[in-house]
C-alpha cells in the first residue's frame, strides 16, 4: 500500500486527491518540516512535503508521484495518452503547476514564516508574488470558458494546477488570486474526491 507523508495545505494534497479520484489504496503519516519525525526524515532527508513510500520505492516530488501512481495503479482517465487530443496541453500543465507556479511559493512561505520581521517584505518577495499571479493569469487566459486545462476533461493536470489556490493562503497571496482562477478551483473543489483528500489531517 502507498504510504504518503502528509500535512494539510502541503503538496501532498495533490497526491491524496489523485489517489481518491482513482480509488488507489493509501495510508498517510504525519509530516512536519519544522519538527520531522525520524520516520519522515528517513523517507525524505530534505524534509520537504510530501514523501511517498511504496515498498522499496521512495519519492519526494508530488507531480512525479502522480505520474508514478497513474502508471502503476492505473489505467485512469486522469492521464492523457500521446495519441489523444490535448496531450501536449496535459503535459504542459501537469508540470507547470509545480515548476511554473508552485516553485515560486517556496521562498515566499519560508520568508513569511522564518525571516526576521524586517525582512518579510522586500523586492524579491514582491517579485515572487507578481510572478505567481502572472502565471495564474496565463492559465486563466488559456482556460477561457473551459472547465479543464486539457483534453476537455478533468485530468491530473487540473489537480496539479488547482492546488495552487489551496496553497495561496500559506504564501500570503490569497487575496491576489485572479477571480477566474478562483472560480476554476472552486468548481473542482466540489468533487467528492477532493473533499475527502482535503479533510485528511
Amino acid at each position: 500500500m502507498l504510504k504518503i507523508y502528509h500535512a494539510q495545505g502541503a503538496r501532498s494534497l495533490r497526491v491524496l486527491w489523485l489517489c481518491e479520484e482513482m480509488g488507489a489504496p493509501y495510508e498517510t503519516a504525519e509530516a512536519s518540516f519544522f519538527k520531522p519525525s525520524e520516520e519522515f526524515a528517513r523517507a525524505n532527508p530534505l524534509r520537504t512535503i510530501p514523501a511517498l513510500v511504496d515498498g522499496d520505492v521512495a519519492m519526494i516530488e508530488s507531480v512525479a508521484m502522480m505520474i508514478y501512481i497513474m502508471n502503476k495503479y492505473g489505467p485512469t482517465d486522469l492521464d492523457v495518452k500521446p495519441h489523444e487530443p490535448g496531450y501536449a496541453d496535459y503535459l504542459q500543465y501537469l508540470l507547470f503547476g509545480e515548476a511554473g507556479i508552485a516553485a515560486y511559493g517556496n521562498p515566499l512561505v519560508a520568508t513569511r514564516f522564518l525571516a526576521p520581521d524586517e525582512q518579510k517584505r522586500n523586492w524579491t518577495v514582491e517579485h515572487l508574488e507578481n510572478a505567481i499571479v502572472k502565471r495564474l493569469e496565463f492559465v486563466c487566459d488559456r482556460l477561457g470558458d473551459k472547465q479543464y486545462v486539457a483534453a476537455n476533461r478533468f485530468t491530473a493536470a487540473d489537480i496539479s494546477v488547482a492546488y495552487i489556490v489551496s496553497a495561496a493562503k500559506f504564501a500570503g497571496i490569497e487575496e491576489k488570486i485572479p477571480a477566474r482562477m478562483r472560480a476554476y478551483s472552486d468548481n473542482l473543489a466540489q468533487r467528492p474526491a477532493f473533499q475527502r483528500a482535503a479533510a485528511v489531517k
